[in-house]
């Protein structure tokens, strides 16, 4: 059960975790916006998988957590993970703060349907695309480019507690040992390369937790891990991708051609390519893979990105990782986790 809603610690506003339960199941009906650049499949997937993160059980421990929550916050929202916004709203909104989305002034209507089903469920969830709204918060989460975070915190006043994160990306690594099947990960994506491919397929490769590189000590991959990104491919069917990520694409293809193996699809690609030339970058539906001799040579691979590593999907222990999970359940993680190395539950309320 949940525990006492009339207050919180410190600050004796009241908590509103069973209108966050009844703003997820109105989220559950609302079909995902459609000007996101996916599939109606591809979003229906991502805006479900998203939803499916706040079920009863971790609602019930993060409300037992003993907190004083922030009065004010806002969530600066980046245009990739259409769906990043939901969780820290939750979470916040859960504990009684109220909540401003900025979203990105070329889609004034992200977030709408958060915006709406809270307002509904009487949850004080507004957006605005006016970037000095952030002035009236006391916590401040933005997600984007790292360009886009320095310039906010630039203009942010001081002593306004601020989480950024900026540009991360993240890995898999098979080395040969099986996977336990997990209801989350679709049934027939529950073994090790299919699991791959579900990660790369969700939001098309693109945000923090997507894969965007494949180490493995088993030879002979690259053709079954083609296979499996051709079932994501038709279960859910790539969306738009700009000019730049389409020349981007051809530009990593080339280079695979001559040092190593192309597989290509209609909308998917893997790049089998030497460790010397991977480079970290997010593309859609298109994942480099980089056979080594070893766990250790792939450790030794990442280590000079160690520093923007999210998250590790893997089959074996992978402490190194700021984040490390089952393959399959990069893009689909629990609510309690670091992210990008940080324990966000407890930044999401004032310091004790």
């Amino acid at each position: 059960m949940l525990p006492d809603r009339r207050g919180s610690v410190g600050q004796g506003r009241p908590l509103s975790w069973e209108k966050v339960r009844a703003w997820r199941q109105r989220l559950r009906d609302v079909v995902p916006p459609t000007d996101v650049g996916l599939s109606v499949a591809g979003a229906n997937e991502a805006w479900q998988s998203a939803l499916q993160a706040l079920d009863d059980q971790s609602l019930d421990e993060i409300a037992s957590m003993r907190v004083d929550p922030w009065t004010r916050a806002a969530v600066v929202c980046a245009s990739t993970v259409f769906t990043a916004p939901i969780e820290w709203c939750a979470v916040l909104l859960g504990r009684g703060s109220e909540v401003t989305l900025k979203v990105p002034s070329a889609q004034p209507d992200f977030g709408r349907a958060l915006v709406d089903a809270a307002q509904e469920t009487g949850l004080p969830l507004t957006s605005t695309t006016d970037r000095r709204a952030l002035e009236r918060a006391e916590y401040v989460i933005a997600m984007g480019s790292d360009e886009a975070i320095r310039q906010i915190a630039r203009e942010l006043p001081r002593g306004v507690q601020f989480e950024p994160h900026g540009n991360r990306f993240s890995a898999a690594w098979i080395g040969g040992e099986g996977l336990d099947d997990d209801p989350l990960v679709p049934g027939d994506f529950q073994d090790p390369l299919g699991s791959v491919a579900a990660d790369a397929a969700l939001y098309d490769g693109r945000g923090c937790l997507s894969p965007v590189v494949l180490f493995t000590s088993v030879p002979g991959l690259a053709a079954p891990l083609a296979a499996a990104m051709e079932r994501a491919e038709r279960r859910w069917p790539r969306g738009q991708i700009s000019d730049l990520e389409a020349a981007a694409i051809r530009s990593r293809r080339a280079l695979a051609k001559v040092t190593g193996r192309v597989l290509v699809g209609d909308h998917w690609s893997v790049h089998a390519l030497p460790g010397d030339y991977w480079q970290p970058i997010a593309l859609p539906r298109s994942i480099a893979l980089v056979e080594v001799s070893s766990r250790a040579e792939a450790i030794e691979r990442l280590a000079p990105h160690q520093g923007a590593l999210s998250t590790m999907g893997t089959d074996q222990p992978w402490p190194e990782a700021p984040r490390a999970c089952r393959l399959g359940r990069m893009q689909r993680p629990p609510l309690r986790r670091l992210h990008d190395g940080v324990d966000w539950l407890r930044t999401t309320a004032r310091p004790q």
